[in-house]
């Protein structure tokens, strides 16, 4: 019994880690239009607020692979490696490097069959769509 104990220790040691989810590899861009339609029902930013967060959306793109999550805009581009806390059907949580503090940070998202939203306290009621674009 020890052997085998130890010949299945010894094989998981082999195997690479990995820090991701197979839900989350791949590329996902931000949606401005469903982002913006999502904003203008459950949120109480006025039109002219939500002119101005309509400019900042759809640029966004996020790239998993088993280890790190890339975050590109424009020319600016951001990579952490990340790990998942927790994982449900609907929620994948994850920690990572907040690109500003350089701290670690939990990003919530919200997965359906097509893409997952992510909330952002900062606004009450905020979500931004993402899309998947490729594997």
């Amino acid at each position: 019994m020890k052997k085998i104990a130890l010949m299945v220790t010894a094989f998981a040691l082999l195997l690479p880690a990995h820090a991701g989810s197979e839900r989350l590899i791949g590329t996902w861009k931000s949606n401005r239009p469903s982002t913006l339609d999502y904003l203008k029902t459950h949120t109480k930013l006025t039109p002219q607020q939500l002119e101005k967060v309509g400019t900042a959306l759809g640029k966004m793109v996020f790239i998993f692979d088993a280890q790190n999550v890339t975050l590109k805009s424009g020319d600016w581009k951001f990579v952490s490696k990340y790990k998942i806390l927790e994982e449900s059907k609907a929620v994948i949580i994850i920690e990572s490097e907040n690109p500003e503090t350089k701290k670690l940070e939990k990003t919530r998202m919200e997965l359906d069959a097509n893409g997952f939203w992510t909330p952002d306290d900062k606004i009450p009621g905020y979500k931004e769509r993402f899309d998947k674009t490729a594997k």
